[in-house]
C-alpha cells in the first residue's frame, strides 16, 4: 500500500510521510493539518478558561485591613532570617501598593505605583522574600527568569510570557491577575553588554530593558495563551492591564559594589595616604549606598531605572545568620531532613558543633544560603540511601560525622564511597 490513508495521495510520486505499526501511511501535508487542528483546539480550550469582565476574588479592603506593615514584616520573618531593613521597606511598599488599589476607584487623587528593585548577593533571600510575600497575601504570583528573555522577534522568550504564568496562577481570572505580583529574577543579566555605541543590536540586554518599559509602567498587553513566539494568526490572546501589577526586580549585580566604591572614594578629598573606605568595607555592604548613576554605569538605561523608584539592598549573610537559617524558619533545612528520616523510622539529631561545621563548609562555597542544602545532601546521602534496609533507628550528626562523610566523598566520589559508608555504618 503506497497511498495516504487520509487524503489518498500516491506516495510513490515522492513526498515525506510517516508509517504506523500496521503499515498505514500518512503524508506530511495531512500530518501538518492534524497538528494545526489540535493546536487550534488547545488554544480554544484555554480561551474558554479565561474569566474576563468579572470583579475577581481578591478583597482588597480586607487584605489591607488584615495585613498592615508590621504584620507583613513578622510573617516574612518566619521564613527570612536577617535582612531587617529590606523586610521593613518591602512590607511598607507592598502595603501602600494594595492600599492604593483599594481606594483607587473611590478618590479623585491619581496614584502611580512604586515598583521595587532588590540588590543583593546570591543566596541572600531575594527570591524567598518575593515568594513569601505572595504566600502571605494570597495574591497571584509569577517568577520570570530574565536570562531567557530577548527582544521581540528574536529567538528566546517574549517578556509577555511572564504574564501568562501570572494568569495561570490566578486560575485564569483576569481581574485577579491584574492585582498580582511579578518577580523578575536575574534582572542584572539584562544590563547592556557595553557602554560603547555599536552598530549591532543588543537583543538580550538593552533590548529586553526597552521591552519591559511599558510592561512595568502600565500597559494593556496582548498575552498569548500558549507560550512561545507570538503569532496572532494562529494563537488566542488575552488582554491584561499591567497598571496595577506590582513588579519586583532582583539580581546579584556582581561588580556593582566596585562601581559604588570608586564613586565613594572619588567623592572625598584626594590626597596622599587618603583611604576613606577601609578595604574590608569594599564588599556587599556598599549596596546600601547605591545611586541611580551607579546602575546607569552598570549597564541599565535611565528609563528602566526610573520605573523602579524603591531600591532595596540586602546584606551578605554572616555566620550567625547561617546558624539561624538552619533552625529558625518554618521551612528550615533541619526540620525537612528530620521529617524525611522520620518517615523511614529513624530519629535524626544534630549537635551544635555539627551544625557549626556544616555552616563553615557552606560559607566556603560562597553561594549563600543555597550552599547549606548542598552540604546536607552530601553528608547525609550515603546513610539515607541505606536507611530503610539498615533499620537504623537513630542517627546523630556531629562535627566528627560531618568530617568523616566529607572525607569519604573526597576519597571516593563514585559508588565506592557509598559502599564504604554502608560497611562502616553496619560495623558501627
Amino acid at each position: 500500500m503506497s497511498f495516504c490513508v487520509f487524503c489518498g495521495k500516491d506516495l510513490r510520486k515522492g513526498g515525506d510521510f510517516v508509517q504506523s505499526r500496521d503499515g498505514l501511511l500518512l503524508c506530511k501535508t495531512c500530518v501538518d493539518t492534524a497538528e494545526d487542528i489540535f493546536r487550534r483546539k488547545n488554544a480554544r480550550d484555554k480561551a474558554s478558561l479565561v474569566k474576563e469582565g468579572g470583579k475577581g476574588t481578591i478583597d482588597l479592603k480586607k487584605l489591607v485591613k488584615d495585613y498592615p506593615p508590621p504584620r507583613i514584616y513578622d510573617a516574612l520573618s518566619d521564613y527570612v532570617i536577617g535582612q531587617d531593613t529590606a523586610k521593613k521597606v518591602i512590607s511598607l511598599a507592598v502595603y501602600n501598593h494594595y492600599k492604593i488599589l483599594s481606594l483607587i476607584d473611590a478618590t479623585d487623587v491619581e496614584f502611580e505605583k512604586s515598583n521595587i528593585l532588590m540588590i543583593g548577593p546570591t543566596g541572600s533571600g531575594k527570591t524567598l522574600i518575593a515568594r513569601t510575600l505572595s504566600k502571605i497575601l494570597k495574591v497571584p504570583f509569577a517568577i520570570g527568569d530574565c536570562t531567557s528573555y530577548t527582544e521581540a522577534g528574536y529567538v528566546g522568550d517574549d517578556v509577555e510570557n511572564v504574564l501568562l504564568s501570572l494568569l495561570i496562577d490566578a486560575n485564569y481570572e483576569v481581574e485577579d491577575c491584574q492585582k498580582g505580583i511579578v518577580y523578575l529574577d536575574e534582572i542584572d543579566k539584562k544590563a547592556k553588554t557595553t557602554n560603547n555605541v555599536s552598530i549591532s543590536r543588543d537583543v538580550s540586554g538593552e533590548g529586553v530593558q526597552q521591552a519591559f518599559l511599558k510592561l512595568i509602567e502600565g500597559t494593556v498587553a496582548n498575552v498569548p495563551l500558549t507560550a512561545g513566539r507570538k503569532n496572532p494568526m494562529s494563537q488566542q490572546v488575552v488582554k491584561i492591564d499591567t497598571r496595577h501589577i506590582l513588579f519586583i526586580c532582583g539580581g546579584a549585580f556582581v561588580g556593582l559594589e566596585k562601581i559604588i566604591e570608586r564613586r565613594l572614594r572619588k567623592d572625598v578629598a584626594i590626597g596622599f595616604n587618603t583611604d576613606p573606605l577601609p578595604k574590608d568595607q569594599a564588599d556587599f555592604r556598599l549596596f546600601h549606598h547605591v545611586e541611580t548613576s551607579d546602575l546607569l554605569q552598570f549597564g541599565f538605561i535611565p528609563e528602566f531605572i526610573g520605573r523602579l523608584p524603591i531600591k532595596v539592598a540586602l546584606n551578605g549573610l554572616e555566620r550567625a545568620d547561617f546558624l539561624r537559617i538552619l533552625k529558625e524558619p518554618k521551612n528550615s533545612i533541619v526540620r525537612q531532613f528530620v521529617k524525611l528520616c522520620e518517615m523511614d523510622g529513624c530519629e535524626l539529631t544534630f549537635t551544635t558543633d555539627g551544625l557549626e561545621r556544616i555552616v563553615d563548609v557552606a560559607m566556603e562555597r560562597k553561594t549563600g544560603a543555597r550552599g547549606l542544602r548542598d552540604v546536607f545532601e552530601r553528608i547525609l546521602r550515603n546513610d539515607m540511601f541505606h536507611l530503610r534496609e539498615s533499620k537504623i533507628t537513630a542517627l546523630r550528626v556531629d562535627r566528627a560525622y560531618v568530617d568523616r562523610q566529607l572525607a569519604l566523598l573526597e576519597a571516593a566520589p563514585d559508588k565506592g564511597a557509598t559502599v564504604k559508608a554502608r560497611d562502616e555504618m553496619e560495623a558501627a
